[in-house]
C-alpha cells in the first residue's frame, strides 16, 4: 500500500495522545476525521521511517492488553478477516491447531470470500469484513478526537511566484501576485497547483494538522512514545 501521510506524536499524558499528521501523497489531501483513524494508528503494524523527518524516539512496547485485541481489530481494520482451517476445512483457534467448537465448517462462514492460502501456521481462508464493524467499534477504545485546520497549506500567490514557467509579463504577474496574496490554495488545487511547491519546501513546512485523541484505557497509548514518527497508508 501506498504511504499517505507521516505520523509525529509530540506527548502522551495519561489517556491523551497528541501528534501532528503530515501529508505525503497528493492522493490524499485531507486528514480523516473519523474515531477510526486513530484507532488504526494504535494498532499499525508497521512503523517505516520518514527519511526527510526521521523518529526522535523508539517504538515503545505494545502493552499485552493492546496485543490480545489484535485478533479482533485488525480484520476490522483491514476490512478482511483470515480464517484458519484445518484440512477438512473446519475452522480452527488462532494459533491454527486447535478446533473450534461446536465445530464450523468456512463454507459456513457469512462474509465475501477474498480466496484461501496457507502459511507457516494452517490453511487460512479470506473473508470481508464490513467497515461499519470498525466504525461501532472505534468509540470503545477512542472516546474523542480532534483535528485542527489544515497548517502550512500554500498561498495561491507562493504557487504563481514558483512557476517559472508562467507566461505572464511582470506587471501582469505583480497584479496576479497582489490580488492572490493571503488566499489559500482550496484542497482540490494542493494536487493541481500547489504539489510541486509542497514538496520543495522542507518537512516541517508542509501541510499538516495537529491532532489530538483520547482513549479508554492509557494502556493503548503505552508503545507511542513521545517523538516517534512513521508513515502509514491508514486512509480512514
Amino acid at each position: 500500500m501506498t504511504d499517505l501521510y507521516t505520523i509525529s506524536v509530540d506527548a502522551v499524558e495519561g489517556v491523551t495522545c497528541r501528534g501532528r499528521v503530515h501529508i505525503i501523497n497528493p492522493d490524499s489531501l485531507f486528514v480523516p476525521t473519523g474515531r477510526t483513524f486513530p484507532v488504526s494508528l494504535i494498532f499499525e503494524t508497521w512503523f517505516p521511517e520518514d527519511g526527510e523527518a526521521p523518529s526522535t524516539a523508539e517504538l515503545g512496547d505494545e502493552d499485552p492488553f493492546v496485543t490480545a485485541q489484535r485478533p479482533e481489530l485488525e480484520p476490522m481494520i483491514y476490512c478482511r478477516r483470515q480464517i484458519r482451517i484445518d484440512k477438512d476445512g473446519y475452522l480452527l483457534s488462532y494459533d491454527g491447531q486447535t478446533l473450534l467448537e461446536p465445530r464450523r465448517h468456512a463454507k459456513d462462514v457469512p462474509g465475501k470470500s477474498r480466496g484461501s492460502g496457507h502459511d507457516e501456521v494452517s490453511a487460512y481462508i479470506s473473508v470481508d469484513v464490513p467497515e461499519e464493524h470498525l466504525i461501532q467499534h472505534a468509540p470503545s477504545i477512542v472516546t474523542s478526537y480532534e483535528v485542527s485546520p489544515l497548517r502550512n497549506v500554500p498561498l495561491r500567490s507562493d504557487v504563481l511566484r514558483f512557476n517559472d514557467g508562467d507566461p505572464l509579463s511582470e506587471e501582469e504577474l505583480a497584479e496576479e501576485e497582489e490580488a492572490l496574496e493571503g488566499v489559500e490554495l482550496e484542497e482540490g488545487e494542493l494536487m493541481d497547483d500547489g504539489w510541486k511547491l509542497i514538496m520543495d519546501r522542507p518537512f516541517e513546512e508542509r501541510p499538516y494538522a495537529d491532532i489530538t485523541f483520547t482513549v479508554t484505557d492509557a494502556r493503548y497509548l503505552k508503545h507511542l512514545t513521545p517523538g516517534l514518527r512513521w508513515r502509514t497508508a491508514v486512509w480512514r
